[in-house]
């Protein structure tokens, strides 16, 4: 019948979709091509002579990176990637060279923390921090090595961090993934940058490109994370309004290093088509429901482990490099003060500088609701207006759990450019403040009893019970939102309910 021809046609175009993505994977890529493209590279070079500003910058660039000459500092490497690709000078690429054969000889890398696990963990941030690094600066310099330096620096640096991110966060090959593996901005850090490795050395290893295979494979999984009741933990993204629960800084944390792969991917193979993820389309529209525009500096509500000052610009600037660019995001990257950006890719960096994107025909407002609910993870914000200044109220009910903290039915009120009803952030994490107070229900403003709110144990080990938002209504003078904390102060409540009237 009609429904099993289409089907039929459906499923065969499937196959012929994926048989292509695979088939272009399979292709030798050129160098360099992940991020500091030719195309990108040519276009900075005449706004260098161009912009006074993109010189000042450019500047500045190329001071860091000849301060790394004379060091043996791996973290510099994608300054001296970037400054050699513009520039062909061979000081750059003789120092990555150094860095990259002597990076290879190395046995192995560990953190004291992550071995003593049981089963043991073979990466984590740092490691992935550096793949990133050590990618940039392998793409950069490809056609200056000869074939056995190539190799010589693949299958040593296959071992030392590769396999093991690939190995520990996507294949399983010495730890099996519990059901919450992706529940966590670490899985898209550790996995893709240790993809963008891989996929740098797709050419001389085979493993290597079957590892950045299975990452671009697994990485739409991670958007999809439905949750689990066993921790508990909520989806990864709301599914009806979008937007990550791990707090602002988290959510661009985790969803940049996402698109910075994806991006790599589709510059490596020009013309390939691969996954779509639906939920990149309402990345814009949370940063901007969740973002406080004034006349200083750009601020966010800020619930959990993040700083009011922290934005969502690198995840926006990489979704806009892939063509996700809107309206909206122009008016996000207009509200910036100069400093913020400079915060996170900003023109003194080298993504920053070849992705900068001219935000000067931004419109006047995003065009967007004034009110929103995060129904999943439990976040509601109102604003009477979108003007800088405004007055923006945000609530949060929801789950309690590592950066998510004891704030349930808590809410945050900024008013003519002051929070004046203010949430305590946060402090370093090593310090016992943190655990002690700025992650429990004092630091928040909640109702207590008897001096008592959440169970101190819900940070390692989540409120079993999430707290919840529901019935938003938006009348535009009239606007109402519950709050319902009974969940996570169970103990204490046989009902802890928080009624938001704005008029």
């Amino acid at each position: 019948n009609s429904r099993m021809f289409i089907a039929m046609k459906q499923a065969i175009a499937v196959i012929l979709f994926l048989t292509g993505a695979i088939t272009a994977a399979a292709q030798p890529i050129g160098h360099p091509s992940l991020l500091f493209t030719p195309d990108r590279v040519a276009l900075a070079r005449q706004r260098v002579q161009s912009d006074t500003v993109f010189a000042k910058a450019w500047d500045q660039l190329r001071q860091t990176a000849d301060a790394q000459l004379d060091g043996d500092n791996l973290m510099g490497m994608e300054t001296l990637a970037f400054v050699y690709t513009m520039t062909n000078d061979s000081r750059y690429a003789k120092k990555i060279r150094s860095l990259l054969l002597s990076t290879a000889r190395e046995k192995a890398w560990t953190d004291h923390e992550q071995i003593s696990r049981d089963p043991s963990w073979r990466s984590e941030l740092g490691v992935a921090h550096r793949a990133y690094h050590i990618a940039m600066g392998y793409d950069a310099i490809y056609n200056d090595l000869t074939p056995k330096e190539r190799t010589q620096i693949t299958e040593g640096i296959y071992r030392l961090v590769i396999e093991p991110l690939i190995g520990d966060w996507v294949l399983g090959t010495t730890r099996i993934h519990s059901f919450n593996s992706m529940g966590h901005n670490w899985w898209t850090v550790c996995a893709c940058n240790g993809g963008l490795l891989a996929l740098a050395m797709s050419n001389e290893s085979e493993e290597a490109r079957k590892g950045a295979e299975a990452v671009l494979e697994a990485l739409p999984e991670w958007f999809e994370f439905a949750g689990t009741e066993l921790q508990p933990k909520p989806r990864n993204f709301d599914d009806e309004a979008g937007g990550l629960y791990e707090s602002v800084s988290y959510a661009n944390y985790g969803i940049a290093s996402a698109l910075l792969f994806r991006l790599a991917w589709l510059n490596a193979h020009p013309g390939a088509r691969i996954e779509g993820i639906p939920q990149m389309e309402k990345l814009t529209s949370f940063f901007c429901h969740v973002a406080y525009p004034g006349t200083g500096d750009f601020r966010s509500v800020n619930f959990g482990d993040h700083d009011k000052y922290s934005t969502g610009k690198s995840t926006l600037l990489l979704a806009g490099a892939m063509g996700e660019q809107t309206p909206e995001m122009l008016w996000y990257f207009n509200q910036m003060s100069p400093k913020q950006h400079a915060e996170a890719y900003g023109l003194h960096t080298p993504v920053g500088f070849l992705y900068a994107i001219d935000a000067s025909d931004a419109p006047a407002t995003p065009g967007l609701p004034t009110s929103q609910l995060w129904r999943d993870f439990g976040w509601a914000t109102m604003r009477d207006s979108w003007n800088k200044d405004a007055t923006l109220l945000g609530v949060k009910s929801g789950v309690t759990w590592n950066h998510a903290h004891a704030d349930a039915n808590s809410f945050i009120l900024f008013h003519k450019g002051v929070d004046i009803l203010k949430d305590a952030g946060k402090c370093g994490y090593g310090k016992p403040e943190y655990r002690d107070y700025f992650f429990q229900s004092d630091a928040h403003n909640v109702v207590k009893f008897n001096g008592q709110g959440q169970p101190r144990e819900q940070q390692d080990f989540a409120s079993m019970l999430p707290g919840q938002l529901s019935n938003l209504l938006d009348g535009g003078h009239i606007r109402y939102v519950l709050a319902n904390g009974t969940g996570p102060t169970s103990d204490l409540f046989s009902r802890n309910y928080r009624h938001f009237l704005w008029t």
